[in-house]
């Protein structure tokens, strides 16, 4: 069941890459997602862009084996996402959702990510927020206070991080409710999972996770 909502909550960014990126089905392009793990997000960009690229990237070698059997198709590497191992202007789309807070240094990964891009290549990001009614209330008990977790940031701060580095922000906004424990739980999860499934993300900032989409800037 898990797994059903995870793909549902997922749509947002084919949806997002349709209607802002204007990416379709049939198009050939080249996509990498950093941070692939264990290729779920992988498999829903090989089911939507058939005829496209998909290449998964993780620091952790174990994650490798398992992208392999869940995306079938998908070209696999090893690396790190402040140090992507992709000439300059290859890629049309870089994602890295849950990845920028593992990262200690989040600028050199805005900055690597943009040098790889093809002009007005797309960049997706997702990262947990701080700031959230989830963080505000659960304090050090938060889901986003981890030993792994070394740069978190408020999502007009990412925001500031991704123009500065040279990109437009399409859009943004924060998810629902989900770092409140009794929300995770049936029936109650479902007031998370239906509205993500049915819209991915809101125009708000007090959200349990930022989602942004932004374009490669060619005017700076």
């Amino acid at each position: 069941m898990r797994r059903v909502m995870t793909a549902a909550a997922y749509r947002v960014w084919r949806r997002k890459l349709i209607r802002k990126a204007s990416f379709r089905p049939r198009d050939r392009r080249v996509f990498l997602e950093l941070g692939s793990g264990p290729g779920f997000f992988l498999a829903r960009l090989r089911a939507w862009f058939p005829e496209s690229l998909v290449i998964g990237s993780d620091i952790h070698p174990d994650c490798a084996c398992r992208a392999a059997a869940e995306a079938p198709g998908a070209v696999l590497v090893r690396s790190d996402a402040q140090e992507i191992p992709f000439r300059n202007g290859v890629l049309d789309l870089v994602s890295a959702l849950q990845v920028v807070e593992h990262t200690a240094a989040p600028d050199r990964f805005f900055d690597e990510a943009r040098r790889v891009l093809k002009p007005s290549g797309i960049l997706l990001v997702s990262t947990p927020n701080p700031t959230g009614i989830g963080a505000r209330l659960r304090k050090h008990k938060w889901q986003g206070i981890r030993h792994d977790h070394v740069s978190l940031r408020p999502p007009d701060e990412w925001r500031d991080a991704a123009v500065k580095a040279g990109f437009r922000v399409l859009d943004m906004g924060t998810t629902g409710l989900t770092g409140i424990p009794v929300l995770k739980v049936p029936p109650f999860s479902l007031l998370n999972w239906i509205p993500m499934a049915l819209f991915g993300y809101f125009p708000w900032r007090s959200g349990e996770s930022l989602m942004m989409i932004c374009a490669k800037d060619e005017r700076t």
